[in-house]
């Protein structure tokens, strides 16, 4: 436990669970078709499967997702960098956002992660972000290490890229990843992959 004051690190999912949690949140979105199980799946869905500061996810639009197709790539300017990013809207993605969309209709203007005053025209705060994402983790049984924050969901998106790469046998899969997000420096991506994870850790096993 970090003391009072002291900054704690966020480490990423393992890419698994955040596929495992999706699908529960997709089957329960499609038996209860609540706009929180709504909101729920979303976070997880977008947050990881973009690979988007949350700013950037807050800013998001119905009409930026809703009439892309799997394979359809568009462009986001970063909030914080000012810099374009392209993204490509993935066959999940999409089966999620259809899904949504097809249930509650909601208006292409509307901001996807509204505040609950603002519905639809204002966008949420990123402490609500955050103390939601926390809940459905929690909710789900889902373990974490250090801070649970929305930089979670983009470190276990870079992360998963970069062992997917790694896996197909691209060794350069670290260096395209961080050209993905935009980072300036290599070592800003290689510090998101924070090497005690899971997989790292099973090194200490040895025969």
């Amino acid at each position: 436990m970090s003391q009072k004051g002291q900054k704690t690190t966020t480490y990423s999912l393992e890419w698994d669970r955040i596929v495992e949690l999706e699908t529960k949140l997709i089957n329960r979105y499609s038996l209860f078709k609540s706009k929180n199980e709504a909101l729920a799946l979303l976070i997880i869905s977008i947050g990881c499967r973009l690979g988007l500061r949350v700013i950037d996810n807050l800013g998001l639009k119905w009409g930026d997702l809703s009439s892309l197709q799997p394979g359809d790539r568009f462009i986001r300017i970063e909030r914080k960098t000012g810099k374009e990013r392209v993204l490509i809207m993935s066959t999940k993605l999409y089966q999620v956002v259809q899904l949504v969309n097809k249930i509650h209709k909601p208006k292409s203007n509307d901001y996807i992660f509204t505040s609950q005053k603002g519905k639809g025209a204002e966008h949420m705060s990123i402490q609500n972000f955050n103390r939601l994402l926390k809940r459905i983790l929690n909710e789900y049984g889902i373990r974490y290490i250090g801070n649970c924050s929305s930089h979670l969901l983009r470190k276990s998106w870079v992360v998963g890229a970069i062992k997917k790469g790694f896996d197909n046998g691209d060794s350069l899969s670290l260096i395209k990843v961080s050209r993905l997000v935009g980072h300036s420096n290599i070592n800003t991506t290689l510090r998101y992959t924070n090497y005690e994870t899971s997989s790292a850790l099973g090194l200490f096993e040895l025969d």
